[in-house]
């Protein structure tokens, strides 16, 4: 069967589609053609088989020509030229074309069904002619067609970018073939070379022309080359003569751009290695002046471009400093450069944060002028370089230094006490010692840098053993090891010892500096930044000046990052000041302390060996931490404190006890968990004052009162009591002695300030009894009414009862009811002042048996049972958790307890009742005295608590000495009525029972001594070592101090403002107005302090109607006299009671004056109620 192979392409004409055979060269010319053109629609190839017979046709597959594999129909807009060029070249096409399938695709034409599948007759069809670059690229007119490949031959049509261009690489060519060349024509648009060598040289020439007026390419037109093989020389080691300095400025301009202190023998070097040619040195330095020209400007264009620069500068960075000086011309208005001074405004501002020190230094220009910059250093809070001022001046001279100094004393700076650290030039010297120029002693300090001056005594004495020791000696922080350091200077060389005596010892020594150089040694601060600007040296002037900017703001923002971090971190303080002091901390845990005056902060510190070697230890310094000095100087030089220091506040900070043997329970106490920062905050006080609310005492209930021990407790009802005071004070309270333990010794609420303070006796029978009792019919038995199944349980009674039924007392009522309510009333002042519990609505009745016969009520020992409620208080909070009460800040409870932490001996009052004031107190104040300083058990029912005044020998004006060992007996702080409602406390009690009724034999008796304690009392000695001196951890945490000193004032202010207020309202109207006003405007004053540090929500609290002023209204409203009474001498003598009080409660109370009356109070609803006043 014969057949026919035709390969064919559907090609589109006029609207439709025409088969064009492939069988000839002109047919695939016009494929490509097609597939080159940018707009050719889609085309088909495919290969048509013609037999005999009709064929069934074969499916078609695409075949695209960018993936070789395949034969597609070709889509000529998906082709880009990248992709067409880089996949249909050369050999790469043939070969792909290669590893085609034998198999070539059929694709239908117009529906004909008569293709048929075949494969290729002969290899020939596979293969395609590589493209032509240049034809491909031949549509971009604005490109050169011709391409220069370094170091090759040149031709015709080669194109260059510009006149400079074809230069550099004729020269390349040149000197790289061992050639010569001379310009043998040179214009504007046309450009001839041609050989150099003399004295024959060969026809080679090479001529370019710009042939478009718009563009600066040059082409080649004409070129005869290469060299003839005769014109060849030796190639020696020697310049070439077409090195020129344009030429190698162009070679190391990417050199000199990434380190523009770039060598000039590294550019010898680079000509070299390159070519073989070593250039001289003058040439390199040239091309490399000429290779910064080019990058960075023009030189003499740069002095222009400067004022500019500057101007720029301070309109960005409002507050940046630039101070000129120029020389004029003659007389015209043209002036030349002289100087310029600059310091930028963030380095102004954060000068003022920086350690008072300055260094400063002069480094010269490297560039095509000569100049010198000044710089001024500081050191900042991590010890790294801070810039504050630069200067470009003409040189180191009297007059530049002058100039720059008072600049930076007019413009950045006017700290007084400057330290400025330098060099000798005389220049500086005679700057610093300028009359009147602020730089100046005391105005500021002028220190000569260490390492300048051993090394001028080096020079002077060619000895370096005589400049070793003289930089030791100068180094020495304390004068005794400078004495012996500069003897032996002495003693190696007498000029030298004399040479730098002369300079001023002060001036170079650092033990005799006093402290004024931060124990900064050297000017490297200043060195070290000029060291940063080693490149930028070799600069034009306002290159210089954008290199230093853009530095500088480079150093701060690391600065700021690394120090936002730290803040993050809850760092306080730089990374390299933090290590200073971790490192003096631990090694100040090897020192050993002695005080000598804990209060003053004298300490003697011995070193010990530590963990290094190489230290000797057993080395004394005394450590003064009121004067913030230590014999070794490192304190007052560096202004941070040494390890010995560190050693004296670590026993200073110790909480203690260092001797457990007195306060066992430490490590339950709540003053540990406060000190490892579980600080649960201020205690929730329980006044049960509110039951008082809405209850009415009757004139006939308060006078039958008034003649027990009672009336006094009836008369505290209401005063305001400060409750975070009261925590500070509660937590340094000790269940082990049953005494506050202060930083002034033991103290606690004996038996004498019950009784002086709230009247009860002391001595009589133990307030106790049994929990087994029909407690229904006892109080229908002794107050006439039965409660009802809600309001009693056990031996709980609600308190809602008894104000429903027993406030008010009936008018005609009789002397069994009245018993009635006076026992109801007792009651109520038992459970809300003498024995209150957490419980605030219930009221426990054990006590109502106890008041069976009111005539019998003053027969108890009511003092001793209050106190012993106290201690038991006191010993169980310090192990439970209580809720911080509204109202209340940690920030106030901060400052009473660093207040308490740092009490001195002269502001604790030891004895608040001296024997004259006996005198206005009515007798139940003080006709037990001779109980009070019995040791013994004190009962309340359940409680039993020891009474240790033994402990406090200072209250009752005794010597204190140590004091016997206390035991309180743990046991009993756990033992209440739970659990126990049918036990008779009296037997289970007994034996305590029995040692209060033998009390007397117990008593303790003193040595009058009212002498102040010395510290190193052996009382004060031995109680420091077994004390918990201190409660907020002050040393382990951020300082928290001023912010509780800051409450502290803040108190103080409302209670001045509260007094103002109080006294303006109680003026008469004779007083003067000058007075009203002055009154008013120190009430005004406060009230403005307060809001300005966000506290005047205290004078809020001022306004309200306290507990106490809603009792006296509640008087008043049922026109009850009791509290409005007459002034009897009974009611002085309570005066004298609440003064007494007020002193040991820190209730602020008026003075009374030498006739007996009260002065004008701001407390004057309390005045007036016991002086019997009508209120105001």
């Amino acid at each position: 069967m014969s057949s026919q192979l035709n390969v064919k392409m559907k090609f589109p004409s006029s609207g439709c589609f025409k088969v064009v055979p492939l069988n000839c060269e002109g047919s695939f010319k016009a494929l490509w053609a097609s597939v080159r053109h940018s707009n050719a629609p889609s085309m088909d190839i495919f290969v048509e088989v013609s037999t005999s017979q009709i064929v069934t046709p074969t499916p078609t597959i695409p075949l695209r020509l960018d993936d070789v594999a395949q034969f597609v129909s070709l889509q000529a807009n998906d082709i880009n030229e990248g992709e067409f060029d880089g996949n249909l070249e050369g050999d790469e096409f043939d070969e792909e074309f290669a590893t085609l399938d034998e198999n070539l695709i059929v694709i239908e034409e117009d529906g004909d069904d008569d293709l048929v599948f075949a494969s290729a007759p002969i290899v020939e069809f596979n293969k395609v002619d590589p493209l032509d670059e240049d034809e491909l690229n031949s549509w971009k007119t604005w490109e050169s067609m011709v391409r220069y490949e370094k170091g090759k031959e040149f031709a015709v049509g080669q194109v260059f970018t510009n006149k400079a261009s074809i230069s550099d690489e004729v020269t390349f060519y040149s000197v790289q073939a061992n050639q010569f060349f001379k310009v043998a024509e040179s214009k504007p648009d046309t450009v001839t070379y041609k050989c150099g060598r003399s004295p024959s040289p060969c026809n080679w020439r090479l001529r370019a022309t710009r042939k478009d007026p718009y563009s600066q390419a040059f082409t080649i037109v004409t070129y005869k080359g290469p060299h003839d093989s005769s014109c060849v020389g030796d190639m020696v080691p020697r310049d070439h003569f077409n090195l020129k300095r344009a030429f190698i400025s162009h070679l190391i301009r990417n050199y000199v751009e990434g380190d523009w202190g770039y060598k000039v023998m590294s550019v010898v070097e680079v000509i070299l290695d390159k070519f073989g040619y070593k250039i001289s040195y003058a040439k390199a330095w040239n091309a490399k002046q000429r290779a910064i020209g080019d990058i960075f400007g023009d030189w003499d264009a740069s002095y222009e471009m400067l004022p500019r620069f500057m101007q720029g500068l301070k309109e960005s960075n409002p507050g940046t400093v630039v101070q000129w000086s120029t020389t004029p011309i003659g007389n015209s208005n043209v002036h030349t450069f002289k100087r310029v001074f600059w310091a930028f405004k963030p380095c102004i501002e954060g000068f003022e944060h920086c350690r008072p020190v300055l260094t400063i230094d002069g480094t010269h220009l490297y560039g095509k002028f000569e100049g010198t910059i000044l710089t001024a250093m500081s050191i900042d809070a991590n010890n790294q370089i801070f810039p504050v001022a630069f200067a470009i001046v003409e040189s180191e001279n009297n007059e530049s230094w002058s100039w720059f100094m008072a600049c930076i004393r007019l413009f950045v700076t006017k700290r007084s006490g400057l330290c400025v650290i330098s060099d000798r030039h005389a220049g500086i010297m005679n700057a610093m010692s300028e009359v009147g120029s602020g730089w100046e002693e005391p105005h500021a300090f002028h220190r000569i840098c260490i390492r300048h001056l051993a090394s001028n005594v080096n020079t002077r004495y060619r000895n370096v053993k005589v400049k070793n020791m003289f930089g030791s000696t100068a180094m020495q922080f304390q004068e005794k090891k400078f004495d012996i350091g500069f003897a032996r200077l002495g003693e190696m060389d007498r000029d030298a010892q004399h040479y730098v005596a002369d300079v001023g010892i002060e001036k170079w020594s650092i033990c005799h500096d006093g402290g004024h150089r931060y124990g900064i040694l050297t000017t490297n601060l200043a060195e070290a930044f000029n060291n940063v600007l080693k490149g930028a040296r070799f600069l034009p002037i306002t290159a210089l000046v954008q290199c230093i900017f853009f530095r500088v703001n480079a150093y701060f923002v690391e600065r700021r990052e690394e120090a936002r971090k730290r803040l993050l971190q809850g760092q306080h303080y730089s990374s390299k000041i933090t290590h200073l002091l971790e490192e003096n901390c631990k090694k100040g845990a090897y020192h050993k302390v002695v005080s000598f005056d804990h209060v003053g902060g004298l300490y003697q510190v011995t070193t010990r060996r530590g963990s290094r070697n190489v230290s000797r230890g057993s080395h004394l310094h005394t450590v003064d931490l009121s004067k913030r000095t230590c014999t070794c100087n490192k304190f007052q030089t560096y202004k941070y404190p040494c390890s010995h220091v560190y050693g004296s506040m670590e026993y200073r900070l110790q909480p203690g006890p260092v001797n457990p043997e007195v306060l066992k329970q430490q490590e339950t106490h709540r003053s540990k968990a406060i000190w490892d920062g579980d600080d649960k905050g201020s205690l929730r006080c329980r006044s049960h004052l509110a039951m008082h609310k809405g209850f009415l005492v009757s004139d006939r209930v308060v006078d039958f009162i008034r003649e027990s021990q009672f009336y006094f407790i009836h008369r505290v009802v209401g005063l305001k009591f400060n409750v975070d005071f009261i925590t500070a004070l509660v937590e340094r309270w000790r269940p082990e002695t049953h005494t506050f333990h202060l930083t002034v010794g033991e103290a606690t609420v004996t038996l004498q300030d019950v009784q002086v303070l709230l009247g009860l006796r002391i001595r009589g029978d133990v307030v106790t009894g049994t929990s087994a009792c029909n407690w229904r019919a006892l109080i229908y038995e002794l107050l006439g009414r039965t409660p009802g199944e809600e309001d009693l349980k056990g031996a709980s009674l609600r308190i809602g009862w008894l104000t429903e039924h027993f406030s008010g007392l009936p008018e005609q009522a009789n002397e069994q009811v009245l018993h009635q309510y006076v026992r109801a009333y007792l009651l109520i002042l038992m459970a809300t002042v003498m024995f209150p519990d957490k419980s605030g609505n219930d009221i426990q009745v054990v006590y109502l048996p106890l008041l069976r016969d009111l005539d019998a009520i003053d027969d108890f020992s009511w003092g001793s049972a209050v106190l012993a409620t106290l201690y038991r208080n006191l010993c169980r909070w310090l192990s439970v958790h209580r809720r911080r009460p509204q109202g209340t800040t940690i920030t106030t409870l901060l400052g009473y307890r660093d207040a308490l932490d740092n009490m001195r001996p002269d502001q604790f009052v030891w004895q608040p009742y001296p024997q004259a004031i006996f005198s206005f107190l009515p007798e139940a104040c003080y006709n037990d005295s001779g109980e009070w300083c019995v040791v013994s058990p004190m009962i309340c029912f359940d409680i039993v608590e020891w009474h240790l005044p033994n402990r406090v020998a200072r209250q009752f004006g005794w010597k204190q000495n140590i004091p016997e060992p206390a035991d309180t007996e743990p046991k009993l702080h756990k033992m209440d009525k739970r659990g126990a409602h049918s036990r008779n406390w009296a037997e289970y009690h007994s034996a305590y029972l029995a040692m209060w009724f033998r009390r007397y034999q117990f008593r303790f008796i003193g040595v009058e001594d009212n002498s102040d304690m010395g510290y190193n009392d052996p009382y004060m000695v031995w109680y420091r070592d077994r004390t918990r001196r201190f409660i907020s951890p002050t040393f382990q945490q951020a300082y928290q101090a001023p912010l509780g000193a800051t409450a502290y004032l803040a108190h103080g202010f409302a209670e001045v403002h509260r007094t103002c207020n109080t006294e303006i309202q109680a003026m008469p109207q004779e007083v003067p107005p000058h007075y009203r006003n002055i009154m008013s405007n120190i009430r005004d004053n406060t009230s403005q302090s307060l809001e300005h540090v966000g506290y005047s929500h205290l004078l809020q609290q001022f306004h309200q109607p306290t507990q106490e002023t809603q009792v006296e209204e509640q008087h008043e409203e049922r026109g009850d006299g009791s509290t409005m009474q007459e002034s009897t001498a009974e009611d002085d003598e309570t005066l004298q009671v609440f003064r007494r009080r007020s002193r040991r409660t820190n209730t602020s109370m008026s003075p009374i004056n030498e006739q007996g009356t009260p002065e004008p109070s701001k407390a004057k609803k309390i005045w007036s109620r016991l002086r019997g006043k009508k209120k105001t």
